[in-house]
């Protein structure tokens, strides 16, 4: 990391506070601290208030989509619902179950 030199006017009642909270040979060290969580912190909120403002433009397009695609939408769930066969309907026909050699409810076979 290089280190630049730079002056900087501040207030002498801050610098007194400064310097009796910081000793002499840590001050450096923490304004560059101090100025690279403040640089952080603006970067970071600039990043969120772009992030929103995209949320917000993209709403439009999100909307949009939704009103050209929910009826198609829609019209498949009803399809599926029509089609679809209840849970405990029988789909087999009396000769499939004629057929059948397995146990019955009694554990035996039928004849």
């Amino acid at each position: 990391m290089s280190v630049v030199k730079k002056t900087y006017a501040l207030p002498s009642r801050t610098v007194a506070q400064f310097e009796s909270a910081v000793k002499p040979g840590q001050r450096s060290a923490m304004l560059a601290r101090l100025l690279d969580e403040w640089v952080e912190r603006r970067r970071r909120s600039k990043l969120a208030r772009a992030v929103v403002e995209g949320c917000r433009d993209m709403a439009d397009v999100y909307l949009e989509v939704e009103r050209e695609f929910h009826p198609l939408e829609e019209e498949l769930t009803r399809g599926k619902k029509r089609r679809a066969k209840p849970k405990n309907a029988v789909t087999s026909s009396a000769s499939d179950w004629t057929r059948w050699k397995g146990p019955n409810k009694q554990g035996s076979v039928p004849r």
